[in-house]
């Protein structure tokens, strides 16, 4: 929703919004590698970093949509950058934490689910307010990030006291080999690789969200709030069902089906036109509900795979293994980015008025055709993926024993 509000409330040009984004990006992306190698290199406690992080995350959100004065030109590209770094500060050694918490094979997708399940109560209930009250679109934004900032102090805080850092010490880790073995690790750069082709895919249409319902679907706020409502809603009754399949038929597979299905129902959204709001809606529910696998299984399998890797290289280097999940997603967000916001800008497109006949088809192609394609490719690579809970036994037992 960050382009569309700066477009439509603070009107930035279309171009210029694409053009701090992806700077903004190019640090953040940077940044991953740096706050990995402080994570297993034990410079600053994960505690400490995860303080940092939330603390710069709260400060970005409110600069970025509580403040009304737009102070300087760059602003957007400063404060993005801040809400960003803070992201990663805390990320990284958060998913560490998580993957010294549980070792067993099923546990970390449960894990995995129920941190993904909380942040997705946390979106249905944001955006189930303008439901119920008559708020608009940047009233509501401003609502959310105070009720994140003081949510996410609880729920820091209670992390803080509460959930042990159960980082194992081993020998220090020679960053000169680091390299060098991540490239050797066939399973990690599958598993990767498919990875940033699917992150593509839904980082499309999370940029040309607002876009696609206002301007192909001719819908209003009140609208696009109504399907991330149910696009939630169904995210979350999807996380118990996706959980319960890995564990009958493995992660690898679990994720493949939820690929397959939500690039098959998605082909729809390309037969849709104005006023097919309820159609949309219907499709979106599908394809949240798909959309609970892609959040819950890749960070339970790249616990699996730094176990492998831990196993063969002698490398105890979660943070980095975890980075780089957050390395590819950034850069995918980042080259989509460059992608829309510039072919927008070449074609014309104006924030808040009408948009010809080749505007409206890239949007709708870049919103649904290419995350189709996409989806399947990302699918395909995962065929050649394998690791089983039988597999992960023995490298844990070579490990732990």
């Amino acid at each position: 929703m960050l382009p569309a509000f700066f477009a439509e409330v603070h009107d930035f040009d279309i171009a210029i919004i694409g053009t701090y984004i992806f700077l903004a990006k190019l640090i953040d992306i940077a940044s991953d590698p740096i706050v990995g190698w402080i994570n297993d290199k034990k410079i600053l406690d994960r505690k400490f970093l995860i303080i940092i992080g939330s603390i710069l995350c709260s400060i970005g959100l409110y600069k970025l949509f509580i403040q009304k004065q737009i102070d300087y030109e760059a602003y957007l590209l400063v404060w993005i950058s801040v809400l960003y770094l803070g992201w990663t500060l805390f990320q990284i050694p958060y998913l560490s934490i998580g993957y010294d918490l549980e070792k067993d094979y099923f546990l970390r997708t449960k894990l995995s689910a129920n941190r993904e399940l909380f942040i997705l109560f946390g979106l249905f209930f944001s955006l189930g307010f303008p439901m119920f009250f008559n708020f608009s679109n940047a009233e509501l934004l401003s609502y959310i990030v105070y009720v994140a900032i003081f949510s996410g102090f609880i729920g820091v805080s209670f992390m803080l006291y509460k959930i042990p850092d159960n980082r194992v010490s081993r020998k220090n880790i020679q960053f000169k080999n680091v390299f060098n073995n991540l490239k050797k690790n066939n399973l990690l750069v599958r598993l990767m690789f498919a990875w940033f082709i699917n992150s593509l895919a839904n980082v499309f249409p999370m940029i040309l969200f607002s876009f696609y319902i206002t301007y192909v679907l001719g819908g209003n706020d009140s609208q696009r709030q109504v399907v991330l409502f149910y696009y939630f809603l169904f995210a979350i009754m999807g996380v118990p069902f996706w959980t319960y399949i890995s564990k009958k038929f493995g992660k690898k597979k679990t994720w493949v089906i939820s690929l397959i299905l939500s690039a098959f129902f998605f082909i729809f959204v390309l037969f849709l036109s104005e006023g097919d709001i309820k159609f949309f809606i219907i499709i979106s529910c599908i394809t949240g509900f798909c959309l609970g696998a892609d959040l819950i299984i890749p960070p339970s399998i790249q616990a699996d795979v730094s176990d492998v890797h831990l196993n063969k290289f002698k490398e105890d280097i979660s943070g980095i293994l975890f980075s780089l999940i957050t390395f590819f997603n950034k850069l995918s967000f980042a080259l989509a980015s460059v992608f829309v916001f510039t072919i927008l800008g070449f074609l014309k497109f104006e924030a808040n008025k009408e948009i010809n006949l080749e505007t409206k088809i890239f949007i709708t192609c870049s919103y649904a055709l290419i995350p189709i394609i996409l989806k399947f490719l990302s699918s395909f690579i995962l065929i050649g993926f394998k690791i089983t809970e039988n597999d992960l036994k023995k490298v844990q037992k070579k490990i732990y024993s």
